[in-house]
């Protein structure tokens, strides 16, 4: 079996079973371990907002991602069809499933150990292309700007959201993003760029005292 297999052909394979379900099975958790935990981290910084007590993003994202793997990944692999879109999509979407139900179980409380990942947000690769003469990323607190570009992230059609994130967030190739979406490459490089000039633009309108309430 060759590494190169795409994600359809080493699914298939698993799902049949035989002797090289394994393989498959090894090379899909490969391939997508870092996708994964990347993915899990921005959901966790997504609901911070819901004061959940936990030690810290980053350690929280590993658990979280080792547990899907252990406990979910062959279920989702099995369940999966074409019909529901790239393997992909298809996992990150039971990944977000998961992680909200694992939220869900977890205690309410005061969070307050971000400082490490506030300060990865000072050189996040989204801050690059929103700063260029924006007073709203050149003079907020980093906190300020993690929150307002993530609220306005929210308010995109998924047809440019999803590309961003999988661009600047899980820090896909374009190349793999248009394999994972089933996209032309000139098409995920035009949502992209598309997606980054209107959250620019609502930067710049933004209302900052209403916003960060």
């Amino acid at each position: 079996m060759s590494p190169e297999s795409n994600d359809v052909e080493l699914v298939v394979l698993y799902q049949q079973g035989g002797e090289a379900a394994e393989e498959a099975y090894n090379l899909l958790v490969s391939r997508y371990y870092a996708v994964l935990l990347r993915s899990c981290r921005y959901f966790l910084y997504h609901r911070r907002n819901q004061r959940l007590a936990y030690e810290g993003i980053n350690e929280l994202a590993r658990d979280i991602t080792h547990d899907f793997l252990m406990d979910q990944m062959p279920r989702v692999i099995q369940r999966y069809e074409k019909s529901k879109g790239s393997f992909a999509t298809w996992l990150n979407r039971c990944l977000f499933n998961f992680v909200t139900d694992v939220l869900r179980q977890r205690p309410q409380g005061i969070i307050d150990s971000f400082q490490p990942e506030e300060e990865e947000w000072k050189s996040h690769p989204i801050l690059e292309e929103l700063s260029i003469e924006n007073p709203v990323i050149q003079y907020r607190d980093v906190e300020d700007i993690r929150q307002i570009i993530q609220r306005l992230l929210d308010t995109l059609p998924d047809h440019y959201r999803t590309p961003l994130i999988m661009r600047f967030w899980q820090e896909m190739s374009i190349e793999k993003i248009a394999v994972a979406l089933r996209l032309p490459i000139g098409t995920v490089k035009s949502q992209i760029s598309r997606g980054i000039e209107i959250l620019r633009q609502r930067l710049r309108a933004v209302d900052l005292e209403k916003e960060l309430r």
